[in-house]
């Protein structure tokens, strides 16, 4: 009997080190990060801008941007670009833009973009943590004005504003 006991402790040993021989902790962890942006300036709002980073891509856009309060712009040049902070570097990631003599424009959709993933100064693909900032920049010219104008999209939350590590 008793050796009957021992065998059948023997088994469950040996069942519980083989299911825990597989947990070694040397998993990779894989982020992949979406975000969807919006924001305003004096003139402008920026619906469903979406940023989407993986360790194999980087993409961003489908955006709209309206001209705030209805009102129609009659341009004859429209840009964008979007910029992203990444461990204080500022880079311009996407652009778009008309050039039209008196073009109306009442909204704008920005189109998207999609390239390979930015890399940190290890070499490694960039995270959540390495962006301090996203915003873009809309300038536009009429018959008699030009402007420029910057709409906030991101901004990196203190460490006590956030759940990310």
């Amino acid at each position: 009997m008793i050796l009957k006991s021992k065998r059948i402790f023997y088994m469950l040993f040996l069942v519980l080190v083989v299911l825990l021989s597989g947990c070694n902790g040397n998993e990779k962890s894989v982020s992949n990060y979406y975000l969807s942006l919006m924001g305003e300036s004096q003139t402008w709002n920026l619906t469903g801008y979406e940023v989407v980073i993986t360790p194999e891509s980087f993409k961003a856009g489908n955006g709209t941007l309206h001209v705030k309060n209805g009102n129609k712009s009659n341009v004859d040049f429209f840009h964008f670009e979007t910029h992203v902070v990444i461990n204080d570097k500022d880079l311009v990631v996407h652009t778009g833009g008309v050039s039209s003599t008196g073009k109306d424009i009442e909204e704008e959709y920005t189109g998207a973009i999609e390239c390979g993933t930015y890399l940190n100064e290890d070499g490694t693909p960039i995270t959540l943590n390495e962006i301090n900032n996203i915003y873009m920049i809309v300038k536009w010219r009429g018959k008699s004005e030009s402007a420029k104008e910057r709409i906030d999209l991101y901004i990196k939350p203190n460490k006590e504003q956030t759940f990310l590590d």
